[in-house]
């Protein structure tokens, strides 16, 4: 499966302000690297928890449809957009959405051929499916605490711990946050 970012979240986990709180931080000239440690944090939390958090779009590509379900990743799926293919004679054809139905529940979310439908037969390239998503909580207020002071905590270490350590002496992430992170995390994976 191939993924493309379409469109990027609006706003940032949690803010600039809320960082430099939580850091104690009062200096100015801080600011851009408090930002870059919010975005690495943020990165390394939604890898972690096989989430994206903040809501974005996608494109999700596969060379064909499924057997069966069409699990699509960075839960929660908010919606799905669009899915487009490639029909055998190598035309690209819009699927109706009443062709299919989206299980935003399922995690990772799903994409199912409605009753009595089924995928249709596709052209033999690389990526004839592709399947246009938005995925997210929603805005940054709509995000879990518990991830939010994750990404707080990974923001800390990260300014505390500016240089190279030892791989022995750091784990990838602080117990603290893991263990914020852990109800969070996807166990059932996307194709």
């Amino acid at each position: 499966m191939g993924l493309v970012l379409l469109e990027a979240p609006s706003a940032p986990v949690v803010s600039l302000e809320e960082a430099q709180v939580h850091l104690r931080s009062e200096v100015a000239e801080e600011s851009a690297l408090i930002i870059s440690l919010v975005a690495a944090a943020t990165a390394q939390a939604e890898a972690f928890c096989r989430r994206r958090f903040v809501t974005q779009r996608w494109r999700a590509t596969l060379d064909r449809f499924p057997d069966g379900a069409l699990l699509l990743p960075h839960p929660p799926l908010a919606s799905v957009d669009a899915v487009t293919y490639a029909d055998t004679a190598g035309v690209a054809q819009v699927m109706a959405p009443a062709d299919y139905v989206v299980r935003p529940a399922e995690t990772p979310g799903e994409v199912i051929p409605a009753y009595g439908k089924s995928w249709p037969a596709t052209r033999d390239v690389p990526d004839a499916v592709a399947v246009d998503f938005t995925c997210g909580y929603g805005d940054p207020a709509d995000v879990p605490e518990a991830v939010k002071r994750a990404v707080l905590l990974l923001v800390g270490t990260l300014y505390a711990n500016r240089e190279s350590v030892a791989p022995t002496n750091m784990q990838p992430i602080p117990h603290t946050a893991e263990w914020l992170l852990g109800p969070f995390v996807v166990r059932r994976f996307a194709a």
